[in-house]
């Protein structure tokens, strides 16, 4: 895919011989880690597999995102790079591309193993023809054998011995490695043996990164992996529930992010793991022969193109007739369907990368997900099994060595989890239960896990309480407290991390993207999208510019606009009693232009300047500027001419969230858009 103008790149080549030096048939790939990036100029850079083809000189080339480019975010990740030839096994192994080696060739930085030499075989002179000789089986014949070859190579063999004794049971290296506290398939670790730059000798990695870096004044191969990229598997740790359980607050991606990207789909796990998850949930129901497929609901209807049960398909017909569809409806019309995974696929894929929370959402599922399971040695080291605090499992994930987190609901009693705590390690609490009911669950003495957490408001309210755990369905805005960008995406048609709608996890309340590049809401009236995205804005020395249309006229005192300067990222909404104070500005139908201020708790609002300007026409874009000084508020409407400017002096509010609202406007045909929001 095309990298947005700016970028810093990197130009990745090498050459690919057979032994007999011939040209190899195939390619490589590189595949980045983390696939969501984040660009201050650019915004949210989702890349994909980039894939070389080796041409008949068995040559590739590829250009490449730099890995720290300054104005990329995380910073220093690498490419996972793999070799796909049609004759042989390839290497994979990690990769960073700085911007200090603009060219870089693969055949001096590929780990190489020292017990077989960088050696070519090259084929020597013809020799002399030989003496012509006899066969054994020749000379058996002119002996006086008789029989053919085959009967001739029998009667070669003696008889079967006795049976020796039996020998002392012994374990495998595998399951040496699980016990040291490797965790993964055998597979897996087979993989790992083959793929782990340190299992090269220092001397032969050290001296291959410095010819390429010019790094002649390091003084240890580990110096040369570092400046390089180059690095070892020794140095990502297996997931560990025991670090994760360590830590305050933790983050646990929610259906691995559903309110980023399409839930419980690979795109979402991946993404959330290379944005720095270090726990996914993962939600399993089966298929009719009970194939484990992760899907939060039992039903396909919500989440995908298909309908019914999931447990009356096939997986071979799931497979190929069902995709997830939700990304477009909840996230933007720019996201493609995705693959319905299976738990397999996620565990040969994330098990020891990052912890767990795993649940089987319905009775058959349960029975499949511990037999998968148990195929994975070590696996309780990484995995949380989590259900219903009534749940019969929890017996047998305690005695099985998994770490338990039971949920409860509000009406949950203090002795129903009485009689199960004994098998519960966490409990787990939603966030529409009460600060005091929460706070009594914190005074049990365990760790406290709130599902599910989408605003930064509520990460403040819930660690407040003593919990420690938030599973988060926003986690690429919840980790971070500043703004993703300084102008909006609509453009892309994909929602930006931390633009939110009213309602979680509903489509019908999300932001819509329109051909013009701009956001709507289908719900009226009263209706309001928090920016995040944008957000926190500075205190105050800023601009906010924005458009905004309607397709049709609304009525001459109805109106929309945006409210700003909110404190938090809590919910708001026009003519409601509000979490927290803030200005709203409004366009009415007749073309007055107005300054509210609402107070917490109230629900009208005080007019603090209003003035007349052209009345709007439907389907016609209208532009707006509001400077946000430590004393004044400056609205200017800039589509008119001459512009027409609201003054009014006012320092009450000074926060740094921003939302667009739809105002009184109670008629889909009337219903506003919004395009061209930027902060300066």
């Amino acid at each position: 895919m095309a990298l947005p103008a700016g970028l810093a790149t990197v130009t990745v080549t090498g050459t690919y011989l057979k032994p007999d030096g011939g040209p190899r048939t195939g390619g490589v790939t590189f595949r980045p880690e983390p696939a969501v990036l984040t660009s201050a100029t650019h915004g949210v850079i989702i890349l994909g597999i980039i894939t070389a083809k080796a041409n008949a000189d068995g040559e590739i080339e590829a250009e490449l995102l730099a890995t720290d480019d300054p104005d990329v975010t995380p910073v220093d990740w690498t490419y996972r790079v793999t070799e796909h030839w049609y004759d042989e096994p390839g290497r994979s192994y990690p990769l960073a591309l700085p911007l200090a080696e603009p060219l870089v060739d693969l055949a001096e930085v590929a780990p190489t193993d020292p017990a077989e030499g960088e050696y070519l075989t090259v084929a020597g002179p013809q020799g002399l023809p030989g003496i012509d000789g006899a066969s054994a089986y020749v000379l058996a014949v002119a002996d006086g054998f008789e029989g053919t070859e085959e009967e001739w190579l029998t009667s070669l063999r003696g008889p079967a011995g006795d049976d020796g004794q039996d020998g002392t049971d012994g374990r495998s290296a595998y399951q040496v490695a699980v016990d040291e506290g490797f965790v993964g398939t055998e597979q897996q670790w087979l993989d790992s043996l083959q793929t782990d730059a340190t299992a090269y000798t220092d001397t032969a990695v050290g001296g291959r990164l410095a010819k390429t870096a010019n790094l002649s004044d390091l003084s240890s191969a580990a110096s040369a992996r570092t400046n390089l990229g180059l690095v070892g598997a020794s140095q990502f740790d297996a997931a560990s529930v025991t670090s994760l359980l360590a830590t305050t607050p933790f983050y646990v991606a929610h259906r691995g992010s559903g309110g980023e990207f399409p839930e419980h789909t690979l795109v979402g796990y991946d993404a959330s793991v290379n944005a720095g998850a270090r726990a996914i949930e993962v939600s399993v129901n089966v298929t009719a022969d009970n194939v484990p497929v992760c899907i939060h609901d039992q039903t396909l209807d919500r989440t995908t193109n298909g309908t019914g049960n999931v447990s009356d398909k096939p997986y071979a017909a799931l497979r190929e007739t069902v995709t997830v569809d939700i990304g477009a409806s909840l996230l933007g019309a720019g996201w493609s369907n995705q693959k319905l995974p299976t738990l397999r696929e996620v565990l040969d894929r994330l098990l020891g990368r990052v912890v767990i929370f795993l649940e089987a959402k319905s009775n058959p599922s349960v029975p499949a997900v511990q037999a998968l399971l148990s195929q994975y040695p070590g696996a309780a080291k990484s995995v949380v099994w989590k259900a219903y605090y009534a749940s019969n499992t929890l017996t047998w994930a305690k005695s099985n060595g998994y770490t338990v987190w039971a949920y409860v609901d509000a009406g949950t009693t203090d002795g129903q989890m009485d009689a199960v705590a004994s098998n519960v390690d966490l409990w787990g609490v939603p966030h529409t239960m009460s600060d005091a009911r929460i706070a009594a669950v914190v005074a049990r003495g365990k760790p406290v896990m709130c599902w599910e957490v989408h605003r930064r408001s509520e990460v403040t309210r819930l660690t407040g309480l003593g919990v420690q755990g938030l599973m988060c369905s926003q986690l690429l805005y919840l980790s971070r407290s500043t703004p993703v960008r300084t102008a909006d995406d609509f453009a892309s048609k994909i929602k930006t991390p931390g633009d939110l709608g009213a309602a979680n996890y509903d489509p019908v309340y999300a932001l819509k993207y329109g051909a013009a590049s701009d956001a709507y809401l289908d719900v009226l009236p009263n209706q309001a999208a928090l920016l995040g995205s944008l957000c926190p804005t500075l205190a105050s020395g800023y601009t906010i510019r924005w458009s905004m249309m309607w397709d049709g006229l609304p009525g001459s005192t109805q109106h929309s606009g945006i409210a700003f300067c909110k404190p938090d990222d809590s919910k708001y909404a026009f003519n409601s009693a509000n979490a927290t104070g803030g200005y709203h500005m409004l366009l009415r139908g007749n073309g007055d232009m107005q300054l509210y201020s609402h107070t917490a708790g109230v629900t009208s609002g005080t007019q603090l300047g209003t003035i007349a300007t052209t009345a709007p026409t439907a389907g016609n874009w209208m532009t707006f500027e509001l400077q946000i000084t430590p004393t004044q508020l400056i609205l200017t409407r800039t589509d008119v001419e001459p512009d027409v400017t609201l003054t009014v002096t006012n320092s009450t509010y000074r926060g740094g969230y921003l939302h667009v609202s739809t105002g009184s406007v109670d008629n889909l045909a009337n219903r506003p858009h919004w395009r061209a929001i930027s902060i300066t």
